[in-house]
């Protein structure tokens, strides 16, 4: 993946790290379907083979238990895992200044899953960390004074790994994300570190952003207020990307990109909330920019629902406005906006209080289930977002309240295991397979869903000719594929052996496809599509095969 994860920050925080002083004699250990694992390993530097001392090493197990460990190497870069529990582990290791390595990966793909059976015990994985890349640089004005607190991002086009993981109901428009940012310090100063190898495009934008800490003091009191006088720019300095200059760099490489910020002419806009009972007062109106580093502002009505906005640079936007009414109902509206070289100074947007939608969750078959840790969402299909959602009370029951016009996905978070959502009806249409429309003035109703633990559970392996293939991508997703069953999909990883395991699969008709990682040169190994049925507390097994250019 051309990412940098944020494992070490993540990991660091939710698990105790800690240091091995020599590498290990492991235990005798007894081997019951229980008994414990052992994984001893080594983390080199790639460039010179050098042993990495106080690197950490982390197994992340993919289940809902979510086994985690963690190991710090010694000063021979040798590192233990001991008393490991059997199972499926995302398995990486990192160190500041380098890029974080996933098992058995080259840095080019996301590496295998390390499968761990009762009693076993692993001791010879190796890590090569390979140095981070950085950007440094200035910004200025055009007076060429520096400019503190301008957000200055790297991008990227996204991988295929990256498409796939943006999940069901992101945008699957290929653009370009945000890899890393900095702002700039009081000298105009900033540094973008933690980056792969590659070509990056390098934006700088006048944030607005309050200081770290969350303190707005004065002076940012008064930026935000009044918004910016100036364009975002790519480098070397242009505000349009197709005439923007990529930056190279190599592996630990440091490279320059400074910029001279320009003015623009902003204009400002301003309008009014109506609510049902007038103007609502204290309500929030946020204008943003779609993609990676778009601008945003946010203000609040004043009491007749009056909002003004200065500084803002033409473009295309989404204006969200929200207020509260009588008895603290909730309004909203969403439009879109476009903000040319005049000022708008008449805006009026219509608040609706929205469709409101009661609810009951049922346990169709066997088992039961605490209510309590349920969520059920409502996905945005044309938006790409949840944008209502309500956790289920104890009694089985919710409410979803002030639901928008559009077309939605309905989706339920927090189950077990092997649990599955069966159905969710409003009358006789049932929303998980046709969706739920949302029209102006809709009465709502009553969303009836229910849940069932009779899962299938898919497995297999993948293979290149008669070679397992290990880090290997598979895809599984009904058949056919709507926006509304999207979220079905799953992506699993094949472990050291070439093997993977799809659990919780609802019943019904699955399309399944490998991929394999990343050649040396940038090809990637597909296996053909395969259509597989599972029926309730169906287990099948599946065999893919990665098919490779006949030139190769």
């Amino acid at each position: 993946m051309r990412r940098l994860l944020p494992v070490s920050a993540i990991i660091g925080l939710a698990i105790g790290l800690s240091g091995q002083s020599s590498p290990p004699s492991p235990n005798k250990l007894e081997e019951s379907p229980s008994a414990p694992c052992t994984v001893v390993g080594r983390i080199l530097n790639a460039v010179d083979g050098s042993p990495l001392k106080s690197a950490r090493a982390a197994l992340v197990e993919q289940a809902e238990s979510l086994h985690m460990y963690g190991s710090m190497s010694d000063s021979d870069g040798h590192f233990i895992f001991k008393d490991v529990a059997p199972g499926r582990y995302e398995f990486f290791a990192f160190h500041t200044g380098f890029l974080t390595q996933h098992y058995q990966s080259d840095g080019a793909d996301g590496g295998a899953l390390l499968a761990l059976k009762a009693g076993q015990k692993i001791a010879d994985v190796l890590f090569r960390l390979t140095l981070a890349a950085v950007v440094t640089g200035r910004v200025n004005d055009q007076q060429g004074e520096p400019m503190i607190g301008v957000r200055v991002t790297a991008l990227d086009w996204p991988s295929d790994e990256e498409m796939e993981d943006r999940g069901p109901y992101g945008t699957h428009e290929r653009e370009l994300v945000a890899v890393s940012s900095a702002q700039t310090d009081d000298r105009g100063q900033y540094r973008i570190f933690g980056l792969k190898a590659g070509q990056y495009y390098i934006r700088a934008t006048d944030s607005l952003e309050p200081p770290p800490g969350g303190d707005v003091d004065q002076e940012s009191s008064v930026r935000l207020a009044l918004g910016t006088d100036y364009a975002p720019l790519y480098y070397p300095g242009t505000p349009q990307l197709d005439q923007a200059q990529t930056v190279s760099l190599r592996a630990g490489e440091q490279a320059q990109a400074d910029f001279s910020m320009r003015r623009l002419k902003t204009v400002a806009v301003a309008g009014r909330l109506i609510g049902p009972n007038g103007g609502p007062k204290n309500g929030l109106v946020s204008l943003e920019q779609p993609g990676a580093d778009g601008y945003t502002h946010d203000t609040t009505t004043d009491e007749k629902g009056n909002f003004s906005m200065k500084g803002i640079p033409p473009g295309s936007y989404t204006i969200i406005a929200d207020g509260r009414g009588e008895g603290g109902k909730t309004y909203q509206a969403r439009q879109k906006l476009e903000v040319g070289s005049d000022n708008i100074d008449s805006l009026t947007i219509a608040l609706g209080a929205g469709t409101s939608f009661r609810g009951r969750v049922s346990v169709a078959g066997p088992g039961t289930v605490a209510f309590d840790r349920l969520v059920v969402l409502f996905f945005l299909i044309d938006g790409g977002e949840a944008v209502a959602l309500a956790r289920v009370k104890k009694d089985a029951t919710f409410e979803i309240t002030s639901v928008q016009d559009g077309n939605y996905a309905v989706i339920v978070r927090g189950l077990e295991r092997g649990w599955y959502a069966k159905s969710a009806r409003i009358g006789q249409n049932d929303v998980l397979e046709k969706g739920l429309q949302v029209e102006k003035d809709a009465s709502g109703g009553m969303l009836e869903i229910a849940l069932g633990s009779e899962s299938a559970q898919l497995e297999g392996s993948v293979s290149d000719h008669d070679r397992a293939v290990a880090g290997a991508r598979v895809r599984v997703a009904p058949e056919p594929e709507t926006p509304y069953n999207r979220h079905r999909s799953q992506i699993v990883k094949t472990d050291q052996a070439g093997h993977f395991a799809v659990i919780g699969l609802a019943p019904g008709k699955y399309q399944v496809a490998a991929r394999g990682p990343s050649s040396a040169e940038g090809t990637v190994p597909k296996s053909d599509a395969r259509t597989v049925t599972l029926s309730r507390d169906d287990h099948q097994s599946i065999q893919l095969t990665i098919l490779r250019p006949e030139t190769e």
